[in-house]
């Protein structure tokens, strides 16, 4: 009998990831076993493991023990902007002790620089943009015994040491005839949400319905893997997933991670109806643009199960706003999350600090407006130009960026230094307006009372206590 194919999915660990490790939650790997799952319907004869190291507490000589042991025929690793550091250290280690197994690696990061991170790595392959159809072709090659790549669309790799970049991949148009993320693969229950975004004590998974968004923020990275064209599931698709969810796996609350939940209206009103239609009793979490909303849609999400929405909000700066290319501006802002509080829902808002052309009286404005919203988490991110994102390009052609800086100073919620050196700011006044939105915005009465009147659950009072910690966890 032949043997089966072996692939490993590795999230590699990041130990003390920027500094702030332990406070963020420990979210499933989404990518991983969407691939896992795709990798099944499409190859036969293909054992996978999903090995989450960070999840599991791994350090890199754990990973590669558990890799060896495993000694799988191809690893693919997830390897995002700011754990790019670890998995250079991890490949080399691989190589070391399996130098005849292949290594593909996927993220956003990789999708913008695929050269670049072929050479730093090591690594045999770098899938550019969306990976299921080219991983899956990959590996029935292998399979078959060849080793000629030049057919997979979205295949970057070196060839005689020289990189080759393929053309890109095929979006995969109809996201319904996609299988559901492979999450018997991963222990359901290690997971759990970061304070910001826990509604509940129970097991929590991740799910996506849509894929792209059609907006152009300066700092997203996202569409160099997903593009700008939005791609949605069908609400009957979405809510079946939910459904597998809560009677196979018995999770009932649910983080929507798309880039945009609410692209579409109308569609996330028919999910919501069908959630209420079939009683799944679940909670759940997502993100939105805070524009267009309007109190039924608000309420029929409330009532279906939604109890935190995460905006972008970004700035309390217009200039700033139109500097990032959000298309939005301060007072809808201000209608849709007043809108959503009368709802019900929580509410959490996003904002960025650092961004080109910030300045000292920019940031005061974000602070200000931060307080006027007064919404349930207040999260404040430095700026940080991930390379697939606009602000990246532009730091890059003006000089912005620090030549010395390790990627995992690419971080932009960490004890790391930033690499973002302004004209209008230094690096230095941005890190200490940073420390002091977040003392200015929750070491208030007017946030502190409020918050301590609406405790209801349990959960809330284990989120507040969670969260006081990461507040003194922030180096000064």
């Amino acid at each position: 009998m032949t043997e089966k194919f072996k692939l490993l999915l590795l999230n590699p660990p990041f130990s003390k990831y920027g500094g702030m490790r332990d406070f963020g939650g420990t979210m499933m790997p989404l990518n991983l076993c969407l691939l896992a799952a795709y990798v099944r319907q499409q190859n036969k004869d293909v054992e996978i493991r999903i090995l989450d190291s960070e999840n599991m507490g791994l350090n890199q000589a754990d990973t590669v023990k558990e890799i060896r042991h495993f000694y799988p025929d191809l690893i693919g690793i997830t390897a995002n902007t700011c754990v790019f550091d670890s998995v250079k250290i991890l490949t080399a280690l691989i190589k070391n002790i399996l130098p005849t197994v292949p290594i593909i690696l996927g993220s956003s990061h990789v999708s913008a620089l695929p050269e670049q991170s072929l050479r730093e790595s090591k690594a045999d392959f770098v899938v550019v943009g969306e990976g299921e159809i080219a991983l899956s072709e990959v590996i029935a090659k292998m399979q078959n015994g060849e080793n000629s790549w030049d057919e997979i669309n979205g295949l970057a790799y070196l060839a005689n040491g020289k990189p080759r970049i393929n053309p890109p991949v095929k979006l995969i148009q109809d996201l319904d005839v996609l299988p559901f993320p492979a999450r018997d693969l991963i222990d359901n229950r290690r997971y759990s949400a970061a304070p910001t975004k826990r509604v509940s004590l129970g097991p929590i998974t991740l799910i996506s319905t849509s894929r792209g968004c059609p907006y152009d923020c300066g700092f997203c990275a996202q569409q160099a893997i997903w593009g700008r064209r939005t791609r949605l599931r069908s609400p009957e698709s979405v809510v079946v997933e939910i459904e597998e969810c809560v009677n196979k796996y018995n999770i009932r609350t649910f983080n929507f991670t798309d880039e945009l939940f609410t692209s579409n209206l109308e569609r996330v009103m028919s999910i919501s109806h069908l959630i209420c239609e079939k009683k799944l009793n679940i909670k759940w979490v997502c993100s939105a643009r805070a524009e267009k909303f309007d109190f039924k849609v608000l309420k029929t999400m409330h009532t279906a199960g939604c109890r935190e929405i995460s905006f972008g909000v970004e700035s309390g700066n217009q200039k700033i706003l139109e500097r990032i290319s959000k298309g939005t501006n301060l007072q809808e802002i201000h209608r849709v999350i007043n809108l959503a509080k009368k709802a019900g829902i929580t509410t959490h808002a996003s904002y960025i600090l650092g961004y080109i052309g910030e300045s000292e009286s920019t940031i005061k404005d974000t602070i200000r407006f931060a307080k006027q919203l007064n919404t349930h988490v207040a999260a404040f991110f430095i700026a940080s130009p991930l390379p697939g994102s606009r602000l990246y390009r532009e730091s890059l052609e003006n000089g912005y960026l620090d030549p010395k800086a390790s990627w995992v100073n690419y971080s932009p919620f960490s004890n790391q230094q930033n690499i973002l050196n302004l004209p209008t700011i230094s690096s230095k006044t941005i890190r200490m307006w940073h420390r002091r939105a977040i003392r200015e915005y929750y070491f208030r009465i007017g946030y502190i009372l409020p918050r301590l009147l609406s405790i209801r659950h349990f959960y809330e009072i284990v989120n507040l206590f969670i969260g006081m910690k990461l507040l003194f966890g922030i180096k000064k």
